[in-house]
């Protein structure tokens, strides 16, 4: 059964989050105000087609508006089930407490490569040593070369004991070509 209150609550606060009085959202709805205090008072609900309207508005799902459960904010395969992923992917990353380890496998190939591209030129939140671990081989490859390049100004010696053999000798041959510049510790026959 519907919980008209409770749907009501969840419009009021995403008109509120969006920064609307019901005057605006009534508006965008091309509904009366008081049709728009009915429905966040628990008085009455949205046609199916204003319902509609309200998930594009707030980029929600209309399960979100009309399930008796929350959603928990660190619950990402949910949030990616039940809302648009690249909504998902954005509050996460504008997230400083995000847990990449309970995120990142979820992605699809492109949405990773969203993530790392974020690292690379937000370089704010998300940072290398927290995302490293989770990348595949051609990531690692990827976040690298813009790290060697200059692209993400980034000291590989936070993350050093981490990278392969050969990871190590391509960044020690860009420091000692003067391409890299943040010193990296000797290694043995690296030639």
């Amino acid at each position: 059964m519907l919980d008209l209150e409770q749907i009501g609550a969840r419009i009021a606060e995403l008109r509120k989050e969006a920064g609307l009085t019901q005057y605006e959202l009534a508006d965008q709805l091309y509904v009366t105000h008081q049709a728009v205090s009915k429905w966040e008072r628990g008085k009455s609900l949205p046609t199916i087609e204003v319902l509609y309207d309200i998930t594009r508005t707030f980029d929600v799902s209309l399960d979100y508006l009309l399930q008796d459960a929350d959603i928990a904010d660190d619950d990402y395969e949910t949030q990616l089930r039940n809302y648009p992923r690249d909504t998902v992917i954005t509050r996460f990353l504008q997230d400083p407490d995000a847990d990449i380890d309970r995120f990142f496998y979820l992605l699809s190939k492109p949405e990773r490569l969203r993530v790392i591209n974020h690292v690379i030129y937000h370089q704010n939140g998300l940072d290398v040593p927290a995302l490293w671990p989770y990348l595949n081989k051609p990531e690692r490859a990827y976040l690298l070369g813009a790290i060697l390049a200059g692209t993400c100004d980034f000291d590989l010696n936070r993350i050093f004991t981490q990278l392969t053999k050969a990871e190590q000798i391509a960044a020690i041959h860009q420091y000692q070509d003067g391409i890299y510049p943040y010193k990296l510790p000797y290694i043995h026959s690296i030639d």
